[in-house]
């Protein structure tokens, strides 16, 4: 009974140290490679005084293409601008958009405020975190399929 025991126990942290040791898909990267050339839709940004929740994500997009131009959907108006991207580190240079009127409850200014006060990112669990300066937010996205 107790060489059972001690068995049963020895598994137990074999598995869990597996567990513990996955690469799986939730792992943490910050290869560019993983956002570029996807459409992502903004979820949400949390700071440490607020949290936002985005009403309708399909009208907030960023699409990082191969040439360093972002594409981008603010609410009901298309615009663009410039970026650099290396391991974990994001940059936006000024955005341009067009300028319709957009409803009542639209979060345009915000989104691209926050947008191109960004830092830094990564990839977790098939989200992407934009990260503000100084540990001030981040911006979290889901990946268009």
């Amino acid at each position: 009974m107790k060489s059972m025991m001690i068995s049963l126990l020895v598994g137990l942290v074999f598995l869990g140290c597996a567990a513990g040791m996955s690469d799986g898909p939730s792992a943490r990267s910050k290869d560019p490679q993983m956002v570029i050339g996807k459409t992502w839709q903004w979820v949400s940004t949390v700071t440490p005084v607020e949290k936002i929740t985005v009403a309708a994500p399909e009208r907030y997009t960023i699409l990082l293409q191969e040439d360093g131009n972002i594409r981008a959907r603010f609410d009901c108006n298309k615009g663009g601008g410039k970026y650099t991207l290396s391991e974990g580190r994001i940059s936006f240079g000024p955005l341009m958009s067009t300028r319709m009127a957009c409803p009542p409850d639209t979060q345009d200014a915000v989104f691209m405020r926050d947008l191109q006060r960004v830092s830094s990112f990564f990839v977790e669990n098939g989200e992407l975190f934009l990260e503000l300066p100084m540990d001030s937010g981040a911006m979290r996205f889901r990946q268009i399929p």
